[in-house]
């Protein structure tokens, strides 16, 4: 009767927070590690802070492969396993998440929202994600990330454009996807690798709580 009830309680908390799930639509996405489309995207997760809050430092880089082709760029994208939760510890939502890049591309940066967001390199079955992305834009003549194909890529080339990406959380990080899209969305080009982004937000307990602040912090 205790591990039945403790297998509900457990469920509740699940549906409550979006909590994280295996998630085998993810698993055969891997590192393609095309010449002319390779990428590296690192991170840093500083904190809790005082007021616990944590920051999600990114930088992303292409890798210089020296005079070759250098295809387009399609969307960037970050995957959260847990989903809905996850993106609403995210402060200020959409806007709180900045992309900074030295050189190349206009990202245009979009959010799973309820429903979620599209990708088309996963199974039809899970083709939805949540997280965010941002949609590559190059403007005429330009490119995004375009090395300087002396075969010797950033952080050892400063030289080479990279991006910055920053963001705060209310929750600790887990492992999550990073997947970068080639083209115009539809072919089967792509690069991704592991990344540490927000879980869920930790449980409160409520036992002291009236019901209309329990109903304010899980709105």
């Amino acid at each position: 009767m205790v591990l039945k009830t403790t297998l509900v309680i457990l469920l509740g908390i699940c549906v409550l927070h979006s909590c994280s799930l295996a998630a085998p639509c993810w698993e055969e996405v891997v590192p393609q590690n095309v010449v002319g489309f390779d990428f590296e995207v690192t991170s840093v997760v500083e904190g809790p802070n005082e007021a616990g809050i944590y920051t999600y430092n990114y930088t992303l880089y292409r890798i210089d492969n020296g005079l070759t082709c250098y295809r387009d760029v399609s969307h960037i994208a970050f995957w959260f396993p847990c989903k809905l939760g996850a993106q609403k510890s995210v402060l200020n939502g959409q806007f709180g998440i900045s992309m900074t890049c030295t050189g190349g591309g206009c990202p245009v940066l979009e959010m799973g929202g309820t429903n979620g967001m599209t990708e088309p390199v996963l199974d039809p079955a899970c083709r939805f994600f949540w997280g965010f992305k941002f949609d590559e834009c190059s403007e005429t003549g330009g490119g995004f990330l375009r090395p300087k194909v002396d075969e010797i890529s950033y952080p050892d080339d400063p030289l080479d454009p990279y991006c910055t990406i920053v963001l705060r959380s209310s929750a600790g990080p887990e492992w999550g996807k990073w997947l970068i899209k080639g083209g115009d969305g539809k072919s089967g080009l792509y690069d991704a690798g592991d990344i540490k982004v927000p879980t869920c937000m930790p449980a409160v307990s409520t036992d002291d709580l009236s019901w209309g602040s329990i109903k304010v912090l899980y709105r």
